[in-house]
């Protein structure tokens, strides 16, 4: 049996990260019998969510966790489609990770009103007298990693710019398409699916949700893959 471990659902998503959303859709689409679980830190091979007991291996990371899938059970997320359209799939996934993400999670906890109602909930077993300076702790080492990644020195202003350019070109190449890159749901869809969701969702005061939100193509698409893959209304009411 494969168990995936994820930190569990939070703000009307099946997960607090997009990542653990991503992997939860993948083993969806394998649609191989699972069991998801609540991850533990001390489990966790790279300290981090998701990751997937097959067996006697951990797999660490959603992108690896795909791999496993399909390396050693024969799942297919290819969609059929040929090496270049995956070729664009894999530069917009990588965008979506390693830009957009870095700068949607800026806005959740580096903005007050989106902390204290959002991330702070996740040291909710943290003594009551210790919780608050842990939180502080947590958040002003996110502050430095958002430093370190480049887009923590943008202006509020630059960084909206650039999350819109992230949203521009997935709506671009999304087209007329049903999904990411035609007709046919792949692996892509995992990935995009998960980031433009849990960026979109209306519970944090961002602009990047809010952008998203004025996209209806983006919307329809969001509303598809959810439809398909994640059916109860958890989530939907947040986009309102």
């Amino acid at each position: 049996m494969l168990t995936l471990y994820t930190f569990g659902p939070y703000f009307g998503l099946p997960d607090a990260s997009p990542f653990c959303i991503k992997a939860l859709c993948l083993m969806k689409m394998s649609g191989l019998p699972h069991t998801v679980e609540r991850m533990n830190f001390r489990n966790a091979p790279k300290g981090k969510a998701p990751y997937l007991a097959d067996g006697t291996a951990l797999i660490a990371d959603s992108h690896f966790i795909m791999r496993q899938l399909e390396q050693e059970h024969g799942c297919d997320f290819s969609g059929g489609y040929d090496a270049k359209q995956l070729a664009v799939g894999w530069a917009v996934a990588r965008m979506m990770e390693e830009h957009l993400y870095f700068l949607s999670i800026g806005f959740r906890w580096l903005e007050d009103a989106n902390f204290w109602k959002g991330p702070y909930q996740f040291f909710s077993e943290v003594p009551a007298l210790l919780r608050p300076l842990v939180a502080r702790i947590v958040r002003n080492k996110t502050r430095k990693t958002q430093m370190l990644q480049g887009l923590g020195r943008h202006s509020r202003d630059e960084k909206i710019i650039l999350a819109c350019g992230d949203i521009d070109t997935v709506e671009a190449i999304i087209g007329e398409n049903k999904y990411v890159l035609g007709d046919q749901v792949c692996g892509v869809d995992a990935t995009v699916f998960s980031f433009l969701w849990a960026s979109s969702i209306a519970y944090f005061e961002s602009p990047v949700g809010d952008y998203i939100r004025s996209r209806p193509k983006l919307m329809n698409y969001l509303a598809r893959m959810e439809a398909l893959y994640f059916p109860s209304p958890a989530g939907r009411v947040l986009r309102n």
